[in-house]
């Protein structure tokens, strides 16, 4: 055998990792790139996620059946965080599945970040519910926009890629840009488990208010909440920090799951009334081309 290809950290010489290039080439389909390339940006799916973001149109068993071809194929791998036949597979990146990623990217596989160890120790890992619960945002807002008429999801973009771009800032769990109709809405997301201080919760907001400053464009700033105490909690604290050019509205998780990020969910941190998207859109528009 030939020397360990250190480049893919595959466990297979360049030979081998050619030929099951050659052999994937017919198998693997324009979906299946999309699935791992989202593995790749959102860490850990479950089987649903995967069904409700890529596979809309499709019954669950023809979506578990490719799940597994593709996890036969080395490009999936799967755990389950807890004992039981009813508890969803979670899927991660396989080494070969992060190799196909960096090859359709045009990067090499070490730019990507990715370790093989680390993407299983998700599985033990205290930041897992935070993990799925920001993937479970990011279904319902999918989700939301294709029940709209004249209405997309442009982008969502993960912690990776907003610490990239406003890490001097701040270190959002989500980014997006929701288009209804002629209304655009680029809004941060900070998905909440409780497990931080609100203190510490607050002080993310002078972040904001310095991208705005920055900017010249409104930073506002979506929170989601696991309960209406915190809701209600969090508002008072917050209610100090918004501007016209730095919002903040609030959820609750039960919310979002029961009607949907596009309804009538958000609260701002000085009032009860619910807000829709388009609402909070309108309410901070961008400014025109060419001014500024």
């Amino acid at each position: 055998m030939n020397s360990i290809d250190a480049r893919y950290g595959l466990g297979v010489d360049r030979s081998q990792y050619g030929h099951k290039l050659v052999w994937l080439a017919p198998r693997v389909t324009s979906r299946d790139r999309e699935i791992m390339s989202g593995l790749y940006e959102h860490h850990v799916m479950t089987t649903g996620h995967i069904h409700r973001l890529f596979f809309s149109q499709t019954g669950g068993r023809r979506v578990r059946k490719r799940l597994l071809e593709l996890h036969q194929y080395g490009l999936l791998d799967r755990f389950k965080p807890f004992p039981g036949r009813h508890i969803a597979d979670h899927w991660v990146l396989a080494p070969m599945g992060a190799a196909l990623v960096a090859e359709h990217r045009g990067v090499e596989i070490s730019e990507l970040g990715f370790r093989h160890d680390r993407v299983l120790a998700w599985a033990h890992s205290g930041r897992l519910g935070h993990i799925l619960g920001l993937v479970e945002c990011l279904a319902l807002t999918t989700e939301a926009a294709r029940a709209l008429p004249s209405t997309r999801l442009v982008c969502w973009d993960n912690e990776r890629e907003c610490a990239r771009q406003w890490g001097r800032h701040i270190r959002p769990d989500a980014y997006m840009r929701w288009c209804q109709g002629k209304a655009q809405l680029d809004a941060f997301w900070e998905y909440d488990t409780g497990s931080e201080p609100l203190t510490k919760v607050q002080r993310k907001m002078g972040g904001y208010a310095r991208l705005s400053r920055e900017s010249g464009l409104p930073s506002i700033v979506l929170f989601a909440v696991h309960s209406d105490l915190r809701e209600d909690h969090l508002a008072a604290k917050l209610v100090g920090d918004v501007s016209d050019q730095v919002g903040a509205y609030i959820t609750t998780h039960a919310r979002l799951a029961e009607q949907g990020p596009a309804e009538a969910v958000w609260r701002t941190t000085g009032s009860l009334d619910r807000l829709r998207l388009i609402d909070i859109a309108l309410r901070h528009p961008l400014p025109e081309e060419g001014e500024g």
